[in-house]
């Protein structure tokens, strides 16, 4: 989903994105909304919704941060939002607090609009705009109430972890035991979602919901498999540190020359005339193209922008880093005091978590 996103700019420190599927749900909700309050009154409808859920994602970011876990983004998408955080969370305690906040803050938002409602005088509740924000109320209160379902990646999911987590000790453990949860409260929604559907009582977004659900609770037990058999290992421990530096006039047939006399560079930092580091090729990028075109083929051309690819420190738990690797290339850049000093390849990373290792 990072792919197709569009900057928001950077609140409370935090960066903020938004998906193209926002329009289209946008457009949707805005239609239905239209047909009963009108389409300027709808509007503010669709704008107070994504808001709430603005919301919900900054209490969990802000209260990451007050137990020293960063939050890497924001990003709305088409069934909610996504706080990416940059690490786990320290203890039981801390992961549990961090999940309550978002069905916290919908629940306050939703008593804040009933509380406007109710201010500006509850008479007006036939007013369009006073219908609009009882709708607002009532859907925040049932975000909350929905997040709150005992199954990952739901946040009941991440509280259910918590208080499991607190009671045997054992992260991992409690976070595939949220994952099973999570898998159940999926069959049921997708069920429940069908069921409606034959009856021809709607029902599609409840069974999408329900394969959402199934999906990423799977995700979170496989984590939960990788992170155990990553357990103690830091980013320096699968680090590569022999980076080979070039420059920007460096060609690929070049480089692999310069690979067979200096044995496996890994991966390569594109500099730019001064020095200062551009990008990254990776090892594979180069073997990659044709031999006829790699005397043409710039370093340039090939590179991955640093701000692109996933940072980490040398003493950082690979299990915290894991969730923050790009899929579609899985490397990662080590960096010491602001300085890219290592790499560790997709290779070494894939190899390290596959099964059996």
């Amino acid at each position: 989903m990072q792919r197709g996103s569009l900057p928001l700019g950077t609140w409370l420190g935090i960066r903020v994105k938004v998906h193209w599927s926002v329009a289209v749900i946008g457009v949707l909700l805005g239609s239905m909304l239209a047909d009963h309050v009108g389409w300027g009154i709808a509007l503010v409808g669709v704008a107070g919704f994504l808001f709430s859920i603005l919301g919900h994602e900054f209490a969990h970011a802000l209260t990451a941060r007050h137990y020293g876990v960063d939050t890497e983004s924001i990003q709305l998408w088409a069934l909610g939002g996504i706080a990416r955080l940059r690490g786990e969370s320290p203890t039981a305690r801390a992961e549990g607090w961090i999940a309550a906040a978002g069905p916290l803050a919908s629940l306050g938002l939703g008593v804040g609009f009933g509380a406007i409602w109710l201010l500006g005088g509850a008479r007006e509740f036939d007013s369009p705009l006073g219908a609009m924000v009882v709708w607002l109320a009532v859907i925040n209160a049932l975000l909350a109430l929905f997040n709150l379902l005992p199954g990952a990646p739901l946040d009941g999911g991440r509280i259910v972890k918590a208080v499991r987590w607190a009671q045997h000790g054992s992260r991992y453990r409690a976070a595939r035991e949220a994952g099973r949860a999570g898998t159940v409260l999926a069959w049921l929604l997708t069920g429940a979602g069908f069921l409606l559907l034959v009856r021809d009582d709607g029902g599609l977004w409840l069974m999408i919901t329900g394969l959402f659900v199934l999906v990423n609770a799977q995700v979170e037990i496989r984590a939960a498999d990788i992170g155990e058999r990553l357990d103690g290992l830091t980013v320096g421990d699968l680090a590569w540190y022999g980076l080979a530096h070039a420059g920007p006039d460096m060609d690929a047939d070049s480089m692999l020359w310069q690979r067979g006399r200096l044995g496996n560079v890994g991966g390569v930092l594109v500099t730019d005339d001064a020095g200062g580091p551009q990008g990254l090729v990776l090892e594979d990028q180069l073997w990659n193209v044709p031999a006829e075109d790699r005397p043409w083929v710039l370093l340039t051309q090939l590179m991955v922008p640093l701000d692109g690819t996933t940072r980490a420190a040398p003493d950082e738990p690979l299990s915290s880093v894991l969730p923050r690797v790009d899929p579609r290339r899985p490397a990662v850049t080590v960096w010491r005091d602001d300085r890219l000093v290592g790499l560790i390849t997709p290779e070494r990373l894939l190899d390290r978590v596959r099964p059996g290792r």
